[in-house]
C-alpha cells in the first residue's frame, strides 16, 4: 500500500524518521523526491517537521 498524505509538502523533506514500536528509529536520508514517492508505508500518523528542520516523522499503528 502506498500512502504519503497530500498535505505534506515533500519537496522540503531531506531525512524520513520511522518510529518503531520498540523505540528505535530508522533514519532514511531522503536524496530525491521520487525516492520518498516509491516507499511503501503501513497505517499509522505523520509528523511532519520538514519546515523545521527537513524531518518527516512516521509513527506505525500502536505507536502513533
Amino acid at each position: 500500500m502506498k500512502f504519503l498524505p497530500d498535505t505534506i509538502d515533500i519537496s522540503k523533506v531531506q531525512t524520513l524518521l520511522y518510529h518503531f514500536l520498540d523505540g528505535k528509529v530508522l533514519q532514511l536520508e531522503i536524496k530525491d523526491i521520487k525516492q520518498l514517492n516509491t516507499l511503501e508505508f503501513e497505517l499509522g500518523r505523520f509528523c511532519d517537521t520538514s519546515d523545521i528542520n527537513g524531518i518527516l516523522h512516521f509513527y506505525p499503528r500502536g505507536n502513533s
